[in-house]
């Protein structure tokens, strides 16, 4: 069985394939490298052809599953969902709430993430700030964008509430989320969303995008808030709701740790890992035994 991990390898996928006609060949698809949307990873011409040398394409996400089906012309019967997961912490946060009304962002600053839709985090927390003058609002992460960032929140009136925080270790993170009330990441190009597993971890309470997969991992109004960020009045109150009612945002936090481990975690990930890859060893012609396939496919 041959297993690729990122669609770049897809020519490699052929080249097997013109050798090992009846070999199992998995791609793992994760997010917007499969999209071609504009600003994203384009589509080579060749792609689209290459793709009929996969026997199965594993996705993180319905939403991947659906937008690679559409510009990759894949028939949906090669599909196979593969959730990401998170480990489980061996130490539980501790329950201690937060000592101020704080929000946290953790995203790459990159050039190409304006679609992290950060601007617009900033917008809504100069609208919080009206309403509750003690907002804080964390964002860890760097890049490219960080001085147009802390240029935004000057121009807003909030540079003495928004505070970056660059790239920081497990402790640093840890101690971030501790602090904080409400996670918040109204991305519009998340694949499924690790993130708000990791906050879910934390017991916090979670804001997520109505564009891309996030809203397949997030119920909206139970474990955090779905909304379009484009609306940013809309997602200036669902903070404020969240910092202005601590026991609604300490059980919506709740139930998404309890999602987490319920469906979450590496147990759950290795179990839809051996479903896909155990019925492709039934369905494969190889004379080997069975028993045999698997002990080389353990190794």
């Amino acid at each position: 069985m041959l297993l690729i991990c990122h669609i770049n390898l897809l020519p490699l996928a052929f080249a097997v394939r013109l050798f090992r006609r009846r070999l199992p060949i998995v791609l793992f698809v994760h997010g917007y490298e499969v999209w071609h949307a504009q600003g994203m990873r384009e589509r080579r011409f060749y792609e689209t052809w290459l793709v009929g040398a996969l026997t199965r394409i594993a996705s993180v996400s319905r939403f991947t599953a659906d937008r690679m089906e559409r510009e990759f012309h894949v028939a949906p019967d090669k599909f196979r969902f593969l959730p990401n997961a998170v480990d489980g912490l061996e130490v539980a946060p501790a329950a201690s709430a937060p000592q101020s009304p704080t929000i946290l962002t953790v995203a790459r600053l990159g050039a190409g993430e304006r679609e992290k839709n950060v601007h617009e985090m900033i917008a809504a927390v100069a609208l919080v700030k009206e309403r509750l003058p003690g907002v804080k609002y964390e964002i860890i992460g760097g890049g490219s964008l960080r001085p147009e960032l802390e240029a935004l929140a000057k121009k807003l009136g909030v540079a003495d509430s928004v505070t970056f925080l660059g790239q920081v270790g497990d402790r640093e993170l840890r101690e971030a989320y501790a602090r904080a009330a409400v996670f918040a990441m109204p991305s519009n190009k998340e694949g499924f969303g690790i993130v708000y597993l990791e906050a879910w971890q934390s017991g916090k309470p979670v804001i997520c995008s109505s564009r891309g997969a996030a809203s397949e991992v997030v119920a909206d109004g139970v474990d955090g808030f779905v909304l379009d960020p484009s609306d940013v009045k809309a997602l200036a109150d669902r903070l404020y709701d969240l910092l202005t009612q601590p026991d609604m945002a300490k059980a919506m936090g709740e139930r998404g740790r309890l999602k987490v481990e319920q469906k979450y975690l590496n147990a759950n990930f290795r179990f839809h890992l051996d479903k896909i890859l155990d019925e492709l060893l039934v369905d494969s012609s190889s004379p080997q035994p069975a028993a045999d396939r698997r002990s080389q496919l353990e190794l």
